[in-house]
């Protein structure tokens, strides 16, 4: 009898000894995607803090709407990663950069093949969200 209880305990030693490990790497592994989820949302929250543009110019004729933009930002951006939006609805366009490399403190034109009319809302968006716009 002192034998067969000697292994019931040794055994219910090992189960909560597995228990333990497991819960313990369960723990540490939720907690390293936490601690990077953080790290990831950090970098586009301090991205996204210093990106800005303003529209600076624009010029509407018959076929096509022709906006200057300026990044006015620390982050360099990319210029065919924008958005354009003429009374929330989204539509193409070109623009004129090298390399869609668009630096701060540089303008870039951008052309938009639209006529647009008095009290139109014009709205650029860049990569990581942040925006300006202009009623014509």
């Amino acid at each position: 009898m002192g034998a067969e209880t000697s292994v019931v305990i040794a055994l219910i030693f090992v189960g909560f000894l597995t228990i333990g490990t497991t819960t313990y790497a369960s723990f540490e592994y939720s907690n390293s995607l936490v601690k990077n989820s953080q790290y990831e949302k950090d970098i586009i929250k301090k991205a996204k803090m210093q990106t800005d543009i303003t529209i600076m110019n624009m010029t509407n004729t018959t076929t096509q709407l022709n906006l200057t933009v300026k990044n006015t930002g620390k982050t360099t951006l990319n210029a065919s990663a924008m958005n354009v939006f003429i009374n929330g609805n989204p539509y193409n366009y070109t623009v004129e950069t090298t390399g869609n490399v668009w630096v701060p403190q540089n303008s870039t034109n951008i052309t938009i093949p639209v006529n647009i009319s008095i009290g139109d809302r014009i709205k650029i968006t860049t990569e990581n969200g942040v925006s300006d716009y202009r009623l014509w």
